[in-house]
């Protein structure tokens, strides 16, 4: 444990290993689980491996209250239902990207492109495995991720984009919700 004052109080903090550029990292105790909801588009057009999965007017997803302004957190987890009975056939597994800024406005059902312009927003991604089914809700979830994200200056959101790892055929207008479990970091 590492100990540290902030505006007079004293606070207790965990040493998660290592350092970045010569200096520890420590897991401060605030936590965020921003949630995003959304509707895909009401058609039923069948995607490809790779494609993105969003909603009527936009596939990039702002997760809101992801940390603290410009500072640094750690993805823990990552969670996502759907809106469905039954795993459609085709249906595999998801990988979420995460920007420290909006990217391009992609749409849904197009090749997922990390365009050399959003380079340096791009801070990596989260697979996710082919979603169970648990009755009326399919759940996908991925547990200690350990990926660091060092929000934009100024913002306290991180933006998705959701790329299908396998080809299957949508329900038309089919709610998805993602949660992203994070703990900030000192740096």
């Amino acid at each position: 444990m590492a100990q540290r004052i902030v505006a007079g109080e004293q606070y207790e903090a965990f040493l998660i290993g290592g350092d970045v550029e010569g200096r520890s990292i420590t897991v401060d105790g605030n936590a965020y689980k921003p949630v995003v909801s959304f509707a895909r588009p009401g058609n039923a057009s069948a995607y490809t491996a790779g494609d993105v999965v969003g909603g009527a007017s936009s596939a990039v997803h702002e997760l809101t209250n992801a940390g603290p302004a410009g500072g640094a957190v750690l993805v823990q987890s990552v969670d996502m239902s759907i809106g469905r009975n039954a795993v459609p056939a085709g249906m595999a597994g998801f990988r979420v990207h995460f920007y420290n800024a909006s990217p391009s406005g992609t749409t849904d059902n197009v090749a997922f492109n990390l365009l050399a312009g959003e380079r340096s927003s791009y801070c990596g991604y989260a697979d996710l495995a082919t979603p169970q089914d648990f009755g009326d809700t399919l759940w996908s979830q991925s547990d200690y991720i350990g990926r660091m994200i060092k929000l934009a200056s100024g913002q306290t959101s991180v933006w998705a984009e959701i790329e299908t790892r396998g080809a299957y055929t949508p329900a038309s207008g089919t709610a998805y919700e993602l949660q992203v479990g994070m703990v900030e970091l000192s740096l």
